[in-house]
């Protein structure tokens, strides 16, 4: 059509032509097409649909809306426009402009199930219940035809989405009467079990609940749940009562361990004993190796702890001396027993952070049963409880080699070696389940292998190599955008299929995706390797290294020059290729092509490292944290350094009063609040209504406006713990810079004895990083004193000769 000189220049044929070159690969000719196109014929619905597409396929969703809003200018009953602008809307979460494309298509083709169905999901979404319901009632009408109510699975899964929606309401009696009218027609029974046993206890209705729940039991014996509710539903008057009734499924399913773990939580005193060797003795037989995690939950109680500890001692002298539990006891026991009750002290007295004890009976099952993976995995963890993660690595390197094939001991090895700062090693140790053919972290990356990257991310860091660390961050953060836009095909699915109650579900999972605890990790990371950059700005040594060339011995700077030595000789190498390798290059499809073109570009990350504006960058984290995860410990605490570098006072306010909220006894709240006093008396410029806020937040925080009275008490509070000291000794070096060195001996005197490892490492970290200004010999006085309390962490390793040297450059 084009070659034809009438119509070279129509514009709906050079759009077609451009959306032609797009599914090619040839963006810049699509849109160069479509343009023309376009200033060619400015009113066809046409172009601009094509032109809505080509953005649409570049996920500039936003520029590909106003393009579907112009077409529609010129068609405004144009159905495929219409469902592609709802697919974007909902994609976007524009909703009230998703419910007005979705009436507007219920009211061009009221016919089909999907307008009523899209419509119906669009005023769910807004909250609009009646409304929604209303319109669910009438389209389940025009299915009910003269030969019956359907009976397929769609139906069934529309009466439970109605009654899912009834029940949000709180319409509690009508969506019981709902699912009760319709329960033939319901053919997810579990579903409608579940749904009616809630709502009979919800409505009082105990008698009908028990019925119910009687039966979901029978399903599934295992779910506390329904075994709680059950309970419940009988309103016991006393403990005693409660395990009567728990009693009855115990006996009704033997095989079951829920109805004993609910008594054991229960219980106490002889019964709790009782239910305790009932239960131990029968899985101690059957060599159940996660039976310390089963029952990890019982051990908050110390008296449960006292009890189960003095037990599996008992056991283990009686099965050493005469292979039975107790004297008591029928027949002898299988040497299976013996070793998991050593696995089980073992893990005890890990808890207890007894590592000598715990090291001593896990050696003992280890020569016990040699060849058996879970005694090697077990101490692995107690070393890396104890803060010997080379230890910890050798052990649970020994396990994989005692199963390579087992995909999870293989994680678990890498995970470890990425904790030591071994990152070469975790590669090598990857590779061994990834594709062939393609390095093991490309490959990871590819699979979106959050815990890789992450523990990778935190690896760098520790390292202080900035840019890869950043790297690592914001490939985490292209993963959580893409599984957002992976939820665009879904939308068109779900209507189809009906699978209403999971596309809500879905939806909603999507708005909080990055409450996640992946991203929550990589956001920290990121945001504290902003913080970092802010104060001393990145400097790449050579495209390669930390960035900063003062914390860089000669040694190390002669290995980062033979790698960049290297590097540029491979690249020299690559751009110039041996002549048989550019003829098959050449003789190759162009399809591989034009896939590697529309690739996005690698991640550079000493770019990221480079940017001028490091805060910035920091609150693009941060705010997701914010919004999603203001129970996450760091948030606050990092949003008030970020707020407070800035100068934003109401923010740095809000950032404290969020964090006493969400987690009162953060120890960074102690040195917060004296840093915020401090501005608002010298910094502070506000007026007006600003002025009441501050003045008035500030009373609530620091009554009377004294300080030091506040930081007395707090002490006082706080007199036991070594991280809570730290941060009030900082606090009044901060407040008093005179008083640093008082300060910082508080601190060396303190008995660490009765702090944990993860305390100690706090403080260590940030007297490294400067706080209360000590030298490199306070630095080891605190380390010896660490060492002391626990001697397996290397994290309290003598300084180095190179550090001890690099930091009296530095000074």
């Amino acid at each position: 059509i084009l070659s034809n000189t009438k119509f070279h220049e129509h514009g709906e044929t050079l759009a077609m032509m451009g959306l032609t070159l797009n599914c090619l690969g040839r963006k810049e000719e699509a849109y160069d097409n479509v343009k023309k196109g376009l200033r060619n014929n400015l009113q066809s619905h046409v172009c601009w649909h094509v032109f809505g597409l080509l953005q649409r396929s570049d996920k500039k969703y936003e520029e590909a809306i106003k393009c579907y809003r112009n077409a529609l200018r010129w068609d405004k009953d144009n159905l495929q426009i219409l469902r592609d602008l709802s697919l974007l809307q909902i994609q976007t979460r524009d909703l009230e402009g998703y419910k007005m494309t979705r009436h507007q298509l219920l009211m061009l083709r009221a016919n089909q199930r999907a307008g009523w169905i899209g419509y119906a999901v669009s005023l769910h979404i807004l909250g609009e219940y009646e409304s929604a319901l209303n319109v669910l009632t009438t389209f389940r009408k025009t299915q009910e035809t003269n030969k019956g109510k359907p009976t397929d699975y769609e139906y069934s899964e529309l009466l439970l989405y109605e009654a899912s929606i009834l029940i949000e309401a709180g319409k509690y009696k009508e969506a019981l009467a709902h699912i009760a009218t319709h329960q033939d027609s319901i053919l997810d029974t579990q579903s409608w079990l579940e749904m009616a046993g809630d709502l009979l206890f919800k409505l009082g209705h105990y008698d009908d609940a028990i019925l119910i729940y009687e039966k979901l039991i029978s399903r599934n014996p295992e779910n506390e749940n329904f075994l709680d509710s059950y309970i419940r539903a009988h309103h016991p008057q006393s403990v005693d009562e409660q395990l009567d009734l728990c009693d009855k499924f115990r006996e009704a399913y033997p095989k079951a361990d829920t109805p004993i773990l609910y008594a054991l939580k229960h219980s106490t005193g002889e019964r709790f004993e009782r239910n305790l060797h009932r239960y131990f003795q029968k899985q101690l037989r059957k060599g159940v190796t996660p039976l310390f995690d089963i029952t990890k939950h019982l051990l908050k109680d110390p008296a449960k702890m006292e009890t189960i500890e003095r037990t599996i001692l008992q056991y283990c002298e009686y099965l050493e001396k005469n292979q039975k539990f107790t004297e008591d006891s029928e027949g002898t026991e299988l040497p299976v027993a013996y070793l998991h009750v050593m696995l089980y002290l073992a893990q005890l007295y890990d808890y207890k952070n007894d590592f000598k004890l715990a090291l001593y009976y896990i050696d003992r099952a280890i020569m016990h049963t040699p060849t058996y993976i879970d005694p090697y995995t077990i101490k692995s963890k107690i070393y890396k409880h104890a803060g010997n993660m080379t230890e910890a690595v050798t052990w649970m390197d020994e396990a994989r080699t005692l199963d390579l094939a087992d995909r999870y001991l293989n994680c678990k090895c890498a995970k470890y070696m990425l904790r030591a700062g071994m990152l070469k090693k975790a590669e090598e140790t990857c590779a061994f389940f990834t594709r062939e053919g393609q390095p093991a972290v490309e490959n990871l990356n590819e699979m979106q292998c959050m815990w890789f990257l992450t523990e990778s991310a935190k690896a760098y860091y520790r390292r202080k190599d900035w840019a890869n660390t950043l790297k690592k961050c914001h490939e985490i953060e292209k993963h959580f955008v893409d599984i957002v836009e992976d939820q665009f095909d879904f939308h068109p699915y779900s209507m189809r299929k009906m699978t209403l109650r999971a596309y809500i579900g879905l939806l909603r999972l999507e708005d909080s995706i990055r409450a996640q605890d992946f991203y929550n990790q990589a956001a920290e990371i990121a945001i504290k390797t902003y913080l970092h950059l802010d104060e001393k700005p990145y400097e790449a040594i050579n495209g390669h290294g930390t960035g900063n060339h003062d914390q860089i011995s000669e040694k190390e700077r002669k290995k980062l020059e033979s790698k960049r030595r290297k590097a540029a000789a491979k690249k020299k190498q690559n751009q110039d290729p041996p002549k048989n390798d550019q003829k098959n290059k050449n003789t190759s499809g162009g399809a591989n092509q034009n896939e590697n073109e529309n690739l996005p570009p690698p991640i550079n990350g000493d770019e990221l490292a480079k940017t001028e504006h490091p805060l910035d960058e920091a609150i693009s984290f941060l705010d997701h944290l914010r919004y999603l995860s203001p129970d996450f410990a760091p948030t606050h605490n990092y949003a008030f350094q970020i707020y407070h570098r800035k100068g934003k006072l109401l923010l740095m306010i809000q950032s404290v009063l969020r964090a006493l909220q969400h987690h009162p006894d953060d120890p960074a709240v102690l040195l917060h609040i004296p840093q915020l006093h401090t501005y608002v008396k010298t910094k502070s410029e506000v007026s007006g209504v600003a002025k009441e806020i501050v003045d008035a937040k500030m009373s609530e925080l620091v009554p009377n406006g004294n300080i030091d009275q506040w930081i007395s008490s707090q002490q006082h509070r706080h007199s036991r713990s070594l991280t809570h000291t730290f941060m009030l000794s900082c606090a009044r070096a901060y407040l008093y810079p005179e008083t640093v060195e008082e300060e910082r001996k508080r601190i060396l005197n303190f008995d660490t004895t009765s702090s944990d490892l993860k305390s100690c490492i706090y403080v260590l970290e940030h007297l490294r990083a400067g706080k209360l200004s000590p030298s490199m010999p306070d630095i080891e006085t605190f380390i010896a004193c660490c060492r002391e309390t626990y001697p397996q962490s290397t994290a309290f390793s003598p300084v180095p000769p190179e550090e001890r040297s690099r930091d009296q450059v530095n000074s």
